[in-house]
C-alpha cells in the first residue's frame, strides 16, 4: 500500500497531463452548476421567503426533500428525459459536460435555497417592512435582504460546489466517463478502482479531498472574520 501511495504523490508531483486535464473538467463543470444554482436559487429563495410563513416553510420542506436525493435518481432522471427517445433528445446534450452540470445543478440547487431561505426566516419582520415603507424598489430590497445574510450565501454557495464536485452517480450516467471529454475525478476513481490501478485511483482521491479541504477551510475563514 505504501508503494500505490507513493506512486500516486508521483503521479501528482509530476503534474500527470490526464491526471490534471480531469481535474479541471471536474472544476469546470462543478463551477457552472454552482454558480447557475446560485443564480437561480437566490431570486427564487427571496420570492419564497417574502411568501409567508406557509409558503417559505413548503419551500423550506422541498429544499431539504431534494437536498437528499440520491445523484443516481438525478442522473437516471436527465438520462430518460436527454436519450434519443426522451423529450429533451433534441438537444443531443446526453454525454456532454453540459448534462453534467445540468446533474449538479439540480443537486446544489436545494442547498442553496434552503440554508439562504432558513436566514432569511430568521431576519427580523421589519427589515423588509421598513424597506417598503421607504419605497424602496422590489429589486433593491432583494438585493438589500440577501447582502444582510450574505454568510449564508456564501456558506450555501460552498456547501453547494462540495456536493456537487463530489458526486458520481449523475456524472457517470449523463456524461458517460469518456475519456478527455466528460471524465471527472469521481468518475475516473471509479474507473481505476476497477481497473486495478490503485496509484492512479488513490491520487485522484487525494486531489478530491485536497479540494474538499480547501473549500471547507475558505468557507471557514469566510464566515469567522466577518
Amino acid at each position: 500500500m505504501l508503494a500505490e501511495i507513493g506512486r500516486a504523490l508521483a503521479l501528482i508531483a509530476h503534474r500527470d497531463a490526464e491526471v490534471w486535464q480531469i481535474t479541471g473538467v471536474s472544476l469546470t463543470v462543478s463551477l457552472s452548476a454552482v454558480a447557475a444554482a446560485v443564480g437561480v436559487g437566490l431570486p427564487a429563495t427571496y420570492l419564497l421567503a417574502r411568501s409567508g410563513a406557509r409558503g417559505a416553510s413548503v419551500g423550506m420542506w422541498i429544499a431539504h426533500s431534494f437536498a437528499a436525493l440520491p445523484t443516481v435518481v438525478v442522473g437516471l432522471a436527465l438520462y430518460f428525459a436527454l436519450s434519443a427517445s426522451g423529450p429533451l433528445g433534441w438537444t443531443r446534450l446526453l454525454y456532454t459536460r453540459t448534462a453534467m452540470a445540468a446533474g449538479q445543478f439540480v443537486l446544489a440547487l436545494p442547498i442553496v435555497v434552503a440554508v439562504v431561505l432558513g436566514a432569511l426566516r430568521r431576519l427580523a419582520p421589519s427589515a423588509g417592512e421598513s424597506l417598503v415603507a421607504h419605497g424602496v424598489a422590489p429589486a433593491r430590497q432583494m438585493a438589500w435582504l440577501l447582502w444582510e445574510v450574505r454568510l449564508a450565501v456564501v456558506s450555501g454557495a460552498f456547501l453547494a460546489f462540495s456536493r456537487a464536485f463530489t458526486e458520481l452517480g449523475s456524472a457517470l450516467i449523463v456524461g458517460g466517463n469518456i475519456r478527455g471529454a466528460t471524465r471527472t475525478l469521481t468518475t475516473y476513481v471509479a474507473l481505476e478502482y476497477n481497473r486495478g490501478d490503485d496509484a492512479r485511483a488513490i491520487a485522484l482521491g487525494l486531489i478530491l479531498l485536497a479540494v474538499a479541504l480547501v473549500t471547507n477551510s475558505l468557507m471557514h475563514v469566510f464566515v469567522t472574520e466577518q
